[in-house]
């Protein structure tokens, strides 16, 4: 939505920017908290994986879910941490001088980006209602 070409860019800008700092807040402790927890699931079935069948069974889904949270916070930190704080930056910038047309244009850029990881392809069917029923 903060990407439509008739929100002005400074109020994008602003809105984008207060989303992040609300965000850093919220999600890295969220973060910390599902792979610490995948993380006791995983070392507890590892140690009952010989003593219960269940456990067995369910160690490689644990251990898969583990990775995944071990790379999902790489690539938030990797990717997404950056391209945020600089979304901030350019924000900050747009608040400071709304003529900055250089600032504006990456803003709108890294905006289109973060859309294109985050959502991928398929967000545009979710909009459209295309392939859903009902």
């Amino acid at each position: 939505m903060l990407q439509l070409p008739q929100i002005p860019v400074q109020h994008a800008g602003t809105q984008t920017a207060y989303l992040l700092h609300n965000s850093e807040h919220f999600f890295p402790p969220l973060n910390a908290l599902c792979t610490l927890s995948n993380l006791i699931c995983t070392v507890t079935f590892y140690l009952h994986k010989d003593s219960s069948r269940v456990a067995a069974e369910r160690l490689p889904f644990l251990a898969t879910c583990f990775g995944l949270s071990i790379a999902t916070t790489g690539y938030a930190l990797g990717i997404m941490v950056p391209m945020n704080r600089r979304m901030a930056v350019l924000a900050g910038n747009l608040e400071k001088e709304s003529a900055d047309e250089k600032s504006a244009k990456e803003l709108r850029g890294l905006q289109a980006r973060w859309q294109r990881l985050n959502y991928g392809m398929f967000f545009p069917f979710l909009i459209l209602g295309v392939g859903c029923d009902g």
